[in-house]
């Protein structure tokens, strides 16, 4: 079915050309277990990162303080961060609750990197 769309959409895009453009596109992707597709160089923390950001953008309004977002401004930051989370099999939608994200300052969340802050809205997770 996906696949069918896919065509459709190729079709529509690039007139003659598609399916040129489909192979390409096709050969440099693959389907994840979830149906998305992704990048042949992508590894598996690529897809678990993947994966926790768009299970963080489906929450982001519960998140406090998320109007003050922008590229320049603040960004939303995993307490625990999302390497730690692949690192000990914990689960994408743990690291993506909105008890385990806040909104910080950017070049802070650059300067925290890989750190992990445990608090109490966010220590359930550790205990998974």
């Amino acid at each position: 079915m996906m696949e069918n769309q896919d065509i459709i959409h190729f079709q529509q895009k690039y007139g003659k050309k598609w399916l040129q453009k489909y192979n390409s596109y096709k050969n440099n992707s693959k389907y994840t277990k979830h149906g998305v597709k992704r990048r042949a160089h992508w590894n598996d923390f690529d897809e678990y990162r993947h994966e926790v950001k768009q299970l963080t953008e489906h929450n982001a309004n519960d998140i406090p303080g998320i109007h003050k977002r922008g590229f320049n401004s603040y960004h939303i930051d995993h307490k625990i961060s999302i390497k730690y989370g692949y690192d000990n099999g914990l689960l994408p939608e743990h690291i993506a609750h909105p008890s385990n994200c806040e909104m910080i300052h950017w070049k802070d969340n650059i300067r925290k990197a890989g750190k992990c802050k445990v608090d109490n809205d966010n220590e359930w997770i550790m205990s998974m």
